[in-house]
């Protein structure tokens, strides 16, 4: 796995990594377009997959400023973000978040979790009842997120993720939907053993409800 080589494309089965969700969210009658966001020399790579409802868009130096860059180009009501690194989302994830008008999905924190110092000694440990562990995708109003994302512009406000932008400039509740521990994202050669492992059971399982429904 390539320190510069976008994850996104790596083969996971018979498929790049996207792929997966970007099937998943096609079949969503909901979802009115998708953009796809990347590096400019990556939309060649990107054009078998391009239709009226599905189109490209140019990102910038970080992720922040990409989703910026696409949400310029959105004009539904709600929108929902999503990292392309993810790609066992579910539909019915997605029906649980737009039950509100903000919301991402997240889990509990299973791991006890250590406040370090810089040098390396542990200061304390964080009760980790409160804590949740972000996903997404992270659904939203558009005005609201656009908003936010332009005040973090002029602020020179760099959040982990979009969801941070919100309880930075607003008062908007973004609520917490619990996801799946299998909603992971694939960043590191051991991310994508553990993916090949989600995907191999899930074929089985569509499998095994097949065979149940004959």
């Amino acid at each position: 796995m390539a320190a510069d080589q976008n994850k996104i494309f790596l083969k996971l089965g018979e498929k790049a990594i996207f792929e997966y969700s970007l099937e998943l969210f096609l079949s969503d009658p909901d979802c009115q377009s998708i953009l796809l966001v990347g590096k400019p020399e990556e939309q060649a790579y990107f054009s078998s997959f391009l239709s009226d409802t599905v189109r490209f868009v140019s990102g910038g130096a970080e992720r922040q400023d990409s989703v910026r860059h696409a949400l310029a180009e959105v004009t539904s009501d709600y929108v929902m973000i999503h990292d392309g690194a993810r790609p066992f989302v579910t539909l019915p994830l997605l029906s649980l978040l737009k039950a509100h008008d903000n919301a991402i999905l997240a889990v509990p924190v299973k791991d006890t979790i250590k406040q370090v110092a810089s040098d390396h000694q542990i200061n304390q440990t964080v009760p980790r009842d409160a804590l949740w562990a972000a996903q997404t995708p992270q659904f939203f109003e558009t005005t609201l997120i656009k908003k936010m994302h332009d005040t973090a512009k002029l602020e020179q406000f760099l959040g982990t993720d979009d969801a941070s932008l919100v309880e930075a400039y607003a008062t908007d509740a973004v609520a917490i939907v619990s996801g799946s521990y299998e909603n992971i994202k694939i960043t590191t050669p051991e991310d994508l053993i553990f993916g090949e492992a989600i995907l191999t059971h899930r074929i089985k399982q569509e499998s095994c409800d097949k065979l149940e429904t004959r």
